[in-house]
């Protein structure tokens, strides 16, 4: 008997030693302390439970140090925490807003990265200086960075930017140059993210609409994307990676989920549930040292001198697991007899919580397609909820609101008129002053007509200005002159009149007089005729000025050129000297 029990103590022993003495693989940060456990979800043990509000969280492997963002009711202070020194604590940066989102230290040059989603700042320090001393990496305009990774094989910091406007995932050396953006595309919420060194891989959580997210992957180019996992009712916001799988922690329903990344046909299994919610989480990953590319890891490691054992309290704590059965309400189904998957419209640990609870003021409400509640308002009744009264300042100048339709009905005081009583009635009083029958038509609904020097308003459109249109009642003519077709057509007219003048005016100048035409003809005495007739006693001369303005028979210098002449020229010269003899005219 004696011996029975010796050997079954010892296997205790054993046990507890071969427990305490293993590493931990996974560390996540819960309220007030950080949980150390295996890939299989269990807890070997716990780092300093003294904290008030831990957040973010990542790891020096050289140095066997955790840094955590603690919040506190107004500001964060960023801890780091000595694994080989019994857990010593020491505050890096205090008074930090109350946003640090992500961490990330290069353990190669010391340096220490964090995200301020308030400030929308990258900031560094530098941990072997004597004075932690903050500065800013990158100060962004239109981002809000979120968590926050570093490669230290490859030098790169990658981190995502989780802006509702233009989510993405961007990436940079560790001095801020290079900065690219790789992901700005199919993301809405992006949360963690990871690097797998064996794979070279970069994976990150996005919370989508709704009640959806997805665990997504790309190369650390930001190429060849791939979706892991897309679920429902959960919300991611650490993301880790080991040799073999992924890792996120879900803050909807303080759960540590696991995946296959080498099965895509895989479901999460259920690691672990929290009392509390999970925040930061990161995977040791001792083997990154030994890759090809992380050289100088290596020989920052061999090269610390400082002692590396570890140092915390362990313990298999199991208290934290539910005690009994979820039963699931509203249509919800168990999932591995542990949680409840909740139809589309209710949430909570037993699908108790209705969306819509509450949710509509004066309408309506209804799950949309992707989970979320959406409101058909009541008439009169518009925004998010059907909160906003539409009547609400929406007549002015004393009109009263009254509901009906898509848009409200105003109905006017004295003296005001138009669709929202925004129009007063005085300018027809003035316009209707100086005159007697005349109409103002404006671009306005309002038509003054003045009758007997008295306005008379027509609240109408434009389809009933041709009513308006009489022979005693018209537009007085300087009233053209405020509308700008009339002013248009007026500017063209004048244009052609100019233009018409100086063509007119060039014309003129190119038209020049017709030559004045002067041909003498004269017969001398000596001149042998002929013929029998009797010689002229002194010479002829004949002078034919300006012929082309003579009618067709005075005109004997010139034919038509259409015309030609048919006859010898000597014929001609004969007629010529025989009508001369007799003293005619010429024709």
């Amino acid at each position: 008997m004696f011996i029975k029990l010796s050997v079954i103590i010892s296997f205790l022993h054993l046990t507890i030693a071969q427990t305490q003495n293993h590493d931990w693989e996974l560390a996540v940060v819960t309220s007030d302390k950080i949980e150390l456990l295996l890939s299989n979800g269990s807890m070997i043990g716990s780092a300093f439970e003294q904290f008030n509000k831990l957040k973010a969280l990542t790891f020096d492997n050289i140095r066997h140090q955790f840094v955590v963002s603690d919040m506190d009711q107004q500001n964060d202070t960023i801890f780091s925490v000595q694994l080989t020194k019994e857990t010593d604590v020491t505050s890096i940066i205090e008074d930090l807003p109350d946003d640090v989102q992500g961490l990330a230290i290069d353990p190669i040059s010391d340096i220490l990265y964090w995200t301020d989603s308030i400030n929308k700042t990258i900031n560094y320090v530098r941990l072997n200086e004597p004075a932690y001393k903050s500065n800013i990496l990158f100060a962004f305009t239109d981002e809000s960075p979120q968590d926050i990774t570093i490669d230290v094989c490859r030098r790169y910091i990658y981190w995502t930017n989780s802006d509702i406007n233009k989510p993405t995932i961007e990436r940079a050396r560790l001095d801020g140059s290079q900065h690219e953006v790789l992901i700005d595309t199919g993301l809405h919420r992006p949360a963690g993210i990871s690097i797998d060194y064996k794979t070279q891989r970069l994976f990150w959580a996005d919370v989508k609409e709704g009640i959806y997210y997805s665990i997504e992957s790309t190369n650390l180019e930001g190429k060849e994307r791939e979706v892991v996992y897309e679920g429902t009712h959960s919300k991611p916001f650490g993301v880790a990676v080991d040799s073999d799988a992924v890792y996120w922690t879900d803050i909807n329903n303080n759960v540590l989920w696991k995946i296959n990344k080498h099965d895509k046909d895989s479901v999460p299994e259920r690691l672990r549930h929290f009392k509390e919610k999970p925040m930061g989480i990161i995977a040791k990953n001792v083997q990154v040292s030994s890759f090809p590319d992380c050289e100088e890891l290596s020989k920052a490691i061999s090269s610390y001198n400082k002692s590396v054992e570890e140092v915390f309290k362990h313990g298999s704590q199991e208290s934290d697991e539910e005690p009994e059965e979820a039963v699931c309400l509203n249509g919800g189904f168990l999932v591995d007899g542990k949680f409840c998957h909740c139809p589309r419209g209710y949430a909570g640990k037993s699908c108790e919580i209705s969306l819509c609870y509450n949710y509509c003021v004066h309408g309506e409400c209804y799950a949309s397609s992707l989970g979320y509640p959406q409101c058909h308002c009541l008439k009169g009744f518009g925004g998010k909820r059907c909160s906003k009264d539409m009547c609400d300042g929406f007549c002015l100048n004393g009109g009263v609101c009254k509901r009906g339709g898509e848009l409200p009905v105003c109905e006017c005081q004295e003296g005001f008129t138009g669709r929202r009583c925004e129009s007063t009635l005085d300018i027809c009083e003035a316009f209707c002053q100086d005159r007697q029958n005349d109409v103002l038509i404006t671009q306005k609904e309002v038509v003054c007509r003045c009758v007997d020097g008295y306005p008379d308003v027509v609240k109408s459109n434009f389809s009933s200005l041709p009513l308006l249109s009489s022979q005693d009642e018209h537009p007085a003519f300087f009233d053209h002159f405020q509308d700008t077709a009339f002013l248009v057509l007026c500017c063209l007219v004048f244009i052609l009149l100019v233009v018409s003048v100086v063509l007119a005016a060039f014309a003129c100048s190119l038209r020049r007089r017709r030559p004045r035409i002067k041909k003498r003809i004269i017969v001398n005495k000596n001149f042998t005729q002929l013929t029998n007739r009797p010689r002229a006693s002194e010479q002829c001369e004949i002078t034919i000025e300006n012929c082309c303005n003579m009618n067709i028979c005075e005109t004997p210098c010139f034919e038509p050129p259409q015309l030609p002449c048919l006859q010898n020229k000597n014929d001609d010269k004969k007629k010529l000297l025989s009508n001369m003899e007799n003293g005619e005219e010429l024709c």
